[in-house]
């Protein structure tokens, strides 16, 4: 048996295997005006960087959303002085896992952007961050390997090293500051107020900028004090007072993480100053520097920047970033809220450089940057596929949690997208965004469901609501012209606990629709109908509340939020659930079986992951008699995926043999054993959870096999095996 070559894990560039094929739908919006990229599942919390992604020598754009760990990317069509970006999800595989915050940087001076990225060590509970170096590929395109799992520094006597620690919240500025060519760091303290540099002195020890060799060179940086009880900032009388504070007594407050920083050279004077955001406040505060490259002492504040414009105004917690939108050559500046799950979720900030690259000055153009030409209903978006107007085709209603406008008004709505395409080639137009009038009601976390409950032949209501109720809207119109006016609250008493998510599906096949819910706690609920198909009769007690025995809610997590999604295909039941993570599960076995336990399917859905929140609608969106998955997550946006997600012959089978791994989790040895004997050449192959591939190989297999996973470090992996007949794909936790 080969062991693994963990040193792989750091040489190999990172591949992700292969994904689930979106599918690019046309949106337009009431007006009938095309949305350029409706389909990117979103946009809250995005940090964005320029980098050329296909190797044409133009810099691209891409955003990294902290609100689900997500990359997006967009491809620049490069036509000067214009906004021109298609999106290309092609691309987001090329990127690693990555969680809280990244920055693209060229810190080794090959033109390439490379990564830095909030790093926490489940080995070594340390926080830091993380490096992985941009390369291409034989087509040019990006392509990422680990340069620096976490980056220490040493103090500016001794060689013992130490941890660089970077706060979850808190977005670092990463730039060459002292203008030798290679990247500093630029971090606050960990009890906030101070900011701290951290030298990289890669070129003063004669690696040229290739190295990321850290001394922390500062613990006042700039000379200011940041106390978060006002917008205004502390600054220094003196470029020497700040370390020994002679003379100087900086306000003092409760100290407080929360702070974002963006450098940038304002003056052209070589030396740079600072955009701060803070989490207490909605403005961005610009501090000039009237110090030198070595020492900088700030001088000047601009409270609420840019003042010669309109003020960034971001509810709440601003972030900063400077990147070319325009392909004028002169960078612009791009500010959004950095606050998860309770600021704006449909807005950012883009201000034109209308001045020169050395003398910038921001201008403001828009405050729905990329956003206004999204499907994006704010946060947490919930679809269902529903004939809204009986005309044969495929329609898309849109729940979502809330719009964040404000501190004091987020509203709760249901959105209709009508199929005004052909059964072939679907096309959607925005035509209500506010159907039934759901607003009024001020609830949280709208997830509806549609069926004919009265047998009347048209399609009645039902929304699934943060309280763990449901509302019924009976439809009092006809099936091409619904009217829901009358609303049921607290629809049979039924009360899930929290985050009810209802879908209306005839389950146990009697010829009338039963309801089954997901929940916050992620098991699923079954509630027969025990009426008829016009006179329906829920109980307020579950009939079951283990639904297929399954639980979304993963280790070490406190909720599941699974949503569940039963599609008949070919005369058989799937059943699909999205969870709290952004994945997508997929269950057979489950005719005839409504309380027993189904079968976990294994194909390329176990590789989806769209952010947090999946929450999954299916359907024959073009008339090819295939699958198309609607998702939407908790950014608020939708994704469309084909069904080539299922297999690779994009044929929708039950999984005919399982793949059980044991012991899972484990210390060492690992068996893999199929129910049913293989007696065929199979691949196995086994990658970490960045897609990199710590062992391939061929193998002849009957019906077990034994691998020692002792030389794996502790963390959670996937298990593949590919038969001539069949995909299989398993996760493995080794404790």
């Amino acid at each position: 048996m080969k062991q693994y070559n963990l040193l792989a894990i750091f040489l190999l560039p990172f591949y992700l295997l292969a994904q689930p094929t979106p599918m690019l739908l046309p949106f337009e919006d009431a007006s009938g005006t095309p949305y350029a990229y409706p389909l990117t599942g979103g946009l809250t919390n995005p940090q964005f960087s320029n980098i050329d992604l296909d190797g044409d020598g133009v810099q691209d754009l891409v955003y990294f959303d902290r609100q689900g760990y997500v990359v997006v990317p967009f491809l620049n069509g490069g036509t000067a002085n214009t906004v021109d970006y298609t999106y290309a999800p092609e691309y987001a595989a090329r990127f690693p896992y990555l969680e809280r915050w990244m920055l693209l940087r060229d810190y080794n001076c090959d033109g390439i952007q490379d990564i830095f990225a909030y790093k926490y060590d489940y080995n070594t509970g340390e926080v830091s961050i993380t490096v992985y170096k941009g390369g291409r590929d034989a087509q040019n395109k990006i392509e990422f390997s680990l340069a620096k799992n976490i980056i220490r520094y040493r103090l500016k006597t001794g060689t013992q090293l130490y941890n660089l620690f970077n706060s979850a919240a808190d977005l670092p500025a990463i730039d060459d500051l002292d203008g030798d060519g290679d990247m500093d760091i630029l971090n606050f303290n960990t009890s906030g107020g101070y900011v701290e540099l951290f030298k990289n002195e890669s070129q003063e020890n004669g690696y040229g900028c290739d190295s990321l060799l850290y001394v922390f060179a500062d613990n006042c940086w700039g000379r200011f004090y940041e106390s978060g009880v006002s917008e205004a900032i502390d600054i220094s009388p003196s470029i020497d007072s700040c370390a020994k504070y002679p003379g100087w007594t900086p306000l003092k407050a409760a100290l407080h993480s929360g702070s974002t920083l963006l450098t940038l050279d304002m003056d052209n004077d070589g030396d740079k100053e600072i955009i701060l955001g803070d989490l207490s406040f909605t403005n961005l505060t610009l501090l000039t520097n009237g110090g030198n490259k070595d020492t900088a002492h700030m001088i000047h504040q601009e409270v609420f920047f840019p003042q010669n414009s309109i003020a960034a105004n971001i509810d709440i917690f601003p972030a900063a970033f400077h990147v070319d939108v325009n392909n004028d050559g002169a960078k612009d500046l791009l500010a959004a809220p950095n606050m998860l799950n309770n600021a704006f979720d449909t807005k950012n900030w883009y201000y034109q450089n209308t001045g020169t690259t050395a003398n910038p000055v921001f201008t403001y153009q828009t405050n729905t940057f990329l956003v206004d030409q999204m499907v994006d209903v704010g946060t947490n978006s919930a679809p269902t596929l529903v004939d809204y107007n009986g005309d044969g085709l495929l329609d898309i209603v849109v729940g979502n949690y809330h719009e964040f406008s404000s501190t004091s008004v987020q509203e709760s709505f249901l959105t209709l997208y009508e199929n005004v395409g052909t059964a072939t080639q679907p096309a959607y137009r925005l035509v209500s965004s506010d159907l039934a009038s759901l607003k009024q009601y001020n609830q949280r976390r709208l997830v509806p469901t549609f069926g004919d409950l009265d047998g009347d032949n048209d399609l009645d209501l039902i929304v699934g609501l943060e309280t763990g109720e449901l509302f019924y809207l009976p439809n009092t119109g006809s099936a091409s012209n619904p009217v829901y006016t009358s609303l049921f609250a607290n629809y049979s008493g039924i009360d899930v606990g929290q985050n009810s998510s209802p879908q209306l599906v005839d389950a146990d096949r009697d010829g009338d629709l039963d309801l089954i819910i997901g929940e916050r706690n992620g098991n699923i609920n079954y509630y027969e109908n025990t009426g008829s198909a016009t006179a329906p009769n829920f109980s307020n007690i579950a009939t079951s509340q283990t639904f297929g025995f399954i639980d979304a809610k993963l280790p070490g997590y406190l909720e599941g939020s699974s949503m569940p999604c039963l599609v008949d295909i070919g005369g058989t039941y799937h059943f699909f659930v999205g969870n709290e993570v952004g994945q997508v599960w997929h269950y057979t076995n489950v005719d005839g079986n409504l309380l027993g336990t189904f079968t976990r399917a294994t194909n390329n859905l176990d590789l989806l992951d769209v952010g947090e929140e999946s929450i999954i609608a299916t359907g024959d969106l073009n008339g090819d008699s295939q699958l198309e998955f609607v998702i939407g997550n908790k950014r608020g946006g939708l994704n469309i995926y084909m069904q080539d997600a299922i297999s690779s012959t994009g044929k929708l089978q039950a999984t005919k043999n399982q793949l059980v791994l044991s012991p899972n989790p484990t210390t060492g040895q690992l068996t893999i054993e199929f129910s049913k004997a293989i007696n065929e050449e199979v691949s196995i192959q086994i990658t970490n959870l960045l897609g990199q591939t710590l062992l391939t190989k061929q193998q002849w297999l009957d019906q077990k096999i034994n691998l020692s996973l002792n030389d794996v470090p502790v963390g959670t992996y996937f298990i593949i095996v590919d038969t001539p007949k069949e995909h299989y794909v398993e996760k493995v936790i080794k404790q």
